[in-house]
């Protein structure tokens, strides 16, 4: 089997039984769990105007994160540049790094949902896409001079003084969601590391094509993530896991039920069709739910890990509203039980 890394990916979502400060308080109590447990890292969305995330700053996450690890990476998947002012994204940035010690993983997007957008008052998806761009382009001249000045259609900056790099060089680690061959086709070529959006069954052709693309351009200069040897492919995993398998079932079914309307929460506000089939044990989903005991579930993942050829798992152990006790006994579980079983 391929050396499989281990981090977590979190929504933080918004709960009807706590409040926001309990929701914070039990995701920083998750990040001091899975740095003692051995995971990777700890990466988190970033949504707006939904209860599918209250994490609508994830920097003031990150650097809580910081505070309460010492080795623990996290990141977020992503920041969706197009709502930033890239000037004051770069000083973010660079301020995680450098209180993190170099622990900073770095996901970078537009975001994927127009209704969203429109709350920083964009209008298109040909509008992100070039607010995005330049903002990543300022991003690479602000790390690469002490003086920034740049113009764009955009953005602007003549003489801007810079008094603060990266501690990881040049810049942290990037991280890219892909889902289509136009993205892939990017995402490898610069060697970004990526986490595949869809179904199971589109994974092994997806990361096929990524490696193929990555193997050609690797050596090539220019490319973003240069510095990162070896691309992490990843996929995102619901998991519940129990003593019993009953019990794993029945509090991961109730918890993907509200997780799914909160993914789905504003375009069926305004009644628009699902964007993707996300129910909880569809093989067309692209976030199924996987529930068992820690045999059943390590004997899954290896299924998965197998047909996706991934090297890197995303668990979402913290998800709907499930309780915080349930979802560390997930962590817990998966640490001794399933872990070393996908390790060997």
């Amino acid at each position: 089997m391929t050396l499989v890394h281990f981090g977590l990916f979190d929504w933080i979502e918004a709960s009807s039984t706590r409040t926001p400060r309990e929701v914070y308080a039990h995701r920083l109590e998750v990040a001091q769990a899975a740095e003692r447990l051995g995971f990777h890292a700890y990466m988190i969305a970033e949504h707006q105007g939904t209860p599918l995330s209250v994490d609508g700053a994830p920097a003031v996450m990150l650097s809580a994160m910081f505070q309460r690890t010492k080795r623990l990476r996290a990141g977020a998947l992503t920041f969706c540049l197009p709502w930033y002012d890239p000037y004051r994204f770069y000083q973010e940035v660079c301020m995680l790094d450098q209180m993190s010690g170099g622990r900073l993983e770095l996901g970078v997007g537009r975001g994927v949902s127009p209704i969203e957008s429109r709350i920083f008052g964009l209008q298109s998806i040909d509008e992100s896409r070039e607010k995005y761009r330049e903002t990543l382009d300022v991003f690479f001249a602000a790390c690469a001079s002490p003086v920034l000045s740049f113009k764009g259609k955009v953005y602007a900056y003549q003489d801007a003084e810079l008094h603060v790099k990266p501690l990881q060089k040049p810049y942290p680690p990037l991280w890219f969601p892909s889902s289509n061959k136009d993205s892939i086709d990017f995402t490898a070529r610069h060697g970004y590391h990526t986490a595949f959006l869809g179904r199971l069954a589109d994974c092994r052709p997806h990361f096929d094509r990524y490696r193929e693309v990555w193997e050609k351009h690797k050596h090539e200069p220019g490319r973003h993530n240069a510095h990162v040897a070896a691309p992490f492919l990843a996929k995102t995993q619901h998991l519940v896991i129990a003593e019993r398998s009953d019990e794993a079932k029945r509090l991961g079914e109730a918890a993907h039920r509200t997780w799914n309307a909160h993914i789905h929460h504003l375009t069926r506000k305004i009644g628009r069709p699902d964007v993707h089939n996300t129910e909880a044990y569809s093989p067309d989903s692209a976030h199924p739910l996987m529930a068992g005991t820690p045999g059943e579930v390590a004997e899954q993942l290896a299924a998965l890990i197998r047909t996706a050829t991934i090297n890197y798992l995303l668990c979402i152990f913290s998800f709907g509203d499930l309780a915080p006790e349930h979802a560390m006994r997930s962590l817990e579980l998966f640490a001794a039980e399933v872990m070393p079983k996908l390790k060997t």
